[in-house]
């Protein structure tokens, strides 16, 4: 089961990651409620307590997601490029174009397409074409 998360908190995962920290540290921090250590640390603008919430919920959400992967609830177009920028480190003008709000020509190779499958909310479709995928919105 993928499990559905707010965009913000997307972001807050995906700063954990890649700051290289442990699953073990993170269950650490949370356990002690000491997630604000990371607010200096990683990002100041971000609030990784708010990751509080996921672990109430189930102590072993936060580890699910981190081995698993997550779906976003509501992705916008600018989350979308910042979640292909921060997990896949693909970029606008050299990974992919864009067009209104459609990305076009966007390379992947077949593991990088199931994770964005993954994070993608049903707002979004992601199809293969010859010269690329393209992510469109799901009319």
């Amino acid at each position: 089961m993928v499990h559905k998360i707010t965009l913000m908190e997307a972001y807050l995962m995906e700063a954990i990651k890649n700051a290289g920290i442990s699953k073990e540290e993170l269950m650490t921090k949370v356990q002690y409620r000491s997630l604000d250590d990371y607010n200096e640390v990683l990002h100041k603008s971000f609030d990784f307590t708010q990751l509080y919430a996921l672990a109430d919920q189930d102590v072993n959400v936060l580890v699910d997601i981190l081995e698993n992967g997550y779906e976003v609830k509501f992705l916008t177009f600018p989350g979308l490029k910042r979640l292909l920028e921060i997990k896949l480190n693909k970029r606008e003008n050299k990974d992919y174009e864009v067009d209104e709000f459609v990305i076009l020509k966007l390379q992947l190779n077949e593991e990088e397409a199931r994770i964005v499958n993954t994070f993608l909310s049903n707002n979004w479709v992601l199809e293969y074409r010859e010269d690329g995928y393209i992510v469109r919105p799901n009319n």
